[in-house]
């Protein structure tokens, strides 16, 4: 067994306090003399041969500082007090304010989680107002937003920062008439990477900066709102974070009509069928949302909105 599959399996039985391997090394350490006793690390994946050592070296992984050189990943799997393994095995960040903030470009953000195996964040506050397409169609490769993001605001990212970003996969399948008022968070999210899409509108594009996904909103109220559909989600708007009371674009565009686009309406409820062109009027604000590379480390910070975690490569 690899030392990170044993440490993950050891922290999480310490949390749920499943696993006794930690007390048995504990009343060891009482009983004996911990430096002079031998620990038998065969199958722990520990480097340490004494007692006293296992321990210092299972408390090190379990319950890391968060400085120097902790890559991010680790540290987000390993925090458990605010976030949950949904039911894609996706790690997340839920509730009303958990300590997900970080400072990117000399900004806040907020840590969605570890989504596909990435960090996920976004912005806390909006950038502004805007037009999804100025001609009203919801083909997000030819879209004033993807070219605004992906290119304007792209550019205007400092470039310690800029080269923190992950270039990665957005998926681009909707929800259609008949079934976009009734998914939750769990199916929102196996609709967004399917094939489902308008006419020849692409399924998914390869870029550096985009919006959240419904189902990022809807997995960000925990495990007690997954059950609601996401038209109804007003009602869990107390537990997540995510909502600003704003009327916010998301990255998913409906599949039935090619001018429709959903988003989140400032009373909370995602909402898949409204115009996507200035023509209509329809100027939402807009939250970027990024990858991070695997090599990002926190150098400091505890994730609190006034010491937000500092990150580095």
């Amino acid at each position: 067994m690899k030392i990170k599959e044993f440490m993950k399996s050891y922290c999480v039985g310490l949390v749920l306090g499943g696993i006794l391997t930690g007390i048995v090394i504990v009343y060891a350490q009482t009983y004996f003399p911990s430096n002079d006793v031998t620990y038998d690390n065969t199958e722990s994946g520990l480097t340490s041969t004494n007692v006293q050592g296992a321990i210092d070296e299972l408390y090190r992984v379990c319950f890391p500082s968060k400085t120097g050189s902790d890559i991010i990943t680790d540290l987000v799997e390993i925090n458990t007090d605010e976030l949950y393994k949904d039911d894609k095995e996706n790690i997340r960040y839920y509730g009303k304010n958990p300590d997900n903030y970080v400072s990117f470009n000399n900004e806040l953000w907020r840590i969605i989680g570890v989504i596909d195996g990435k960090i996920k964040i976004i912005r806390n506050e909006s950038i502004g107002s805007k037009a999804w397409a100025s001609i009203g169609y919801n083909n997000w490769n030819n879209s004033d937003l993807k070219s605004y993001l992906n290119e304007n605001y792209y550019n205007s990212i400092n470039s310690i920062y800029k080269n923190m970003i992950s270039e990665a996969t957005f998926y681009l399948g909707g929800p259609t008439n008949s079934n976009g008022q009734t998914l939750t968070a769990s199916e929102y999210y196996d609709i967004e990477r399917s094939n489902t899409v308008y006419g020849s509108n692409p399924k998914n594009v390869i870029q550096y900066i985009g919006l959240m996904y419904p189902s990022d909103y809807g997995y960000a109220a925990g495990n007690r709102c997954l059950s609601i559909t996401l038209n109804n989600y007003n009602t869990c708007t107390n537990n997540n974070y995510l909502f600003k009371s704003i009327t916010e674009w998301l990255q998913t565009p409906n599949a039935s009509l090619n001018n429709q686009v959903t988003y989140i309406y400032q009373d909370g409820y995602v909402i898949n069928n409204n115009y996507s062109s200035t023509g209509n009027k329809a100027v939402y604000t807009v939250r970027p949302t990024l990858y991070l590379s695997s090599e990002v480390k926190i150098t400091g910070g505890t994730g609190t909105q006034s010491d937000p975690y500092e990150i580095s490569l």
